[in-house]
């Protein structure tokens, strides 16, 4: 019984953190690449529009959180504009 090996040491290997290691760099490196050529993204708050306002009025003012831009630079921008600055 002691001989036995665990169904999850089974699994982990050496070769399969590698994978998974280098499939998680490509992530990362892909996403920064796409926050590199497109650095913004729609408002989450007034969706792009850059108006905020009751549903259905007429009246609306600018969208506090982009300040009716409706638009908003991606975290992995900040973290690249952040970066490159030092």
């Amino acid at each position: 019984m002691l001989d036995s090996v665990p169904p999850l040491a089974a699994l982990v290997t050496a070769g399969s953190v590698l994978l998974l290691t280098a499939v998680g760099v490509v992530l990362v490196v892909g996403y920064l690449l796409g926050c590199r050529i497109w650095p913004y993204a729609n408002c989450p708050r007034c969706n792009g529009t850059g108006k905020s306002g009751a549903p259905g009025r007429k009246a609306f003012r600018n969208c506090p959180r982009c300040k009716g831009t409706g638009r908003r630079t991606r975290i992995g921008r900040r973290l690249l504009d952040r970066t490159s600055n030092r």
